[in-house]
């Protein structure tokens, strides 16, 4: 009996140590919100786009988009890799986030930068242990990022 009041408290000591699903990190925020609809990763230097777009049909309508797109006094946005929206995920499961708000839920589009990543809708989740799977003939929306 007393080693089960013991494992409780443990227990409960971990959990209330724990912010978020991955235990935020106690460092400054990784992610700061430029004022322009835009998040800048302080490490990277990498800027994403704060507001998700519109769900689109095709990777064809994806890349329409990104290049259109002039956000934050920048007309050089992409899509990201598969690589660079699973790290972006993991990243803001990790760090404060400061005032970077980012709707992370749903299939996003990925494209390929130097032969890496690949074409298609990817879902990503902001919940504990995020999956990420290929979507492919998925609808999804464009979070683009520079450089």
């Amino acid at each position: 009996m007393k080693h089960k009041h013991l494992v409780l408290v443990l227990l409960a000591v971990l959990l209330l140590s724990l912010q978020g699903c991955a235990g935020k990190s106690s460092r400054q925020a990784r992610f700061q919100n430029l004022g322009n609809g835009v998040c800048q990763d302080t490490v990277s230097g990498q800027m994403w786009q704060i507001e998700k777009s519109r769900m689109t049909t095709s990777l064809k309508d994806a890349e329409q988009y990104v290049r259109a797109l002039s956000l934050g006094g920048y007309s050089d946005w992409r899509l990201p890799t598969i690589y660079e929206l699973y790290d972006l995920n993991y990243l803001f499961d990790l760090f404060q986030n400061g005032d970077c708000a980012l709707d992370r839920e749903g299939n996003y589009w990925s494209g390929e930068k130097d032969g890496e990543g690949k074409a298609g809708a990817w879902q990503t989740s902001d919940q504990c242990g995020p999956e990420r799977q290929y979507a492919p003939g998925a609808r999804g929306y464009i979070r683009a990022v520079r450089p």
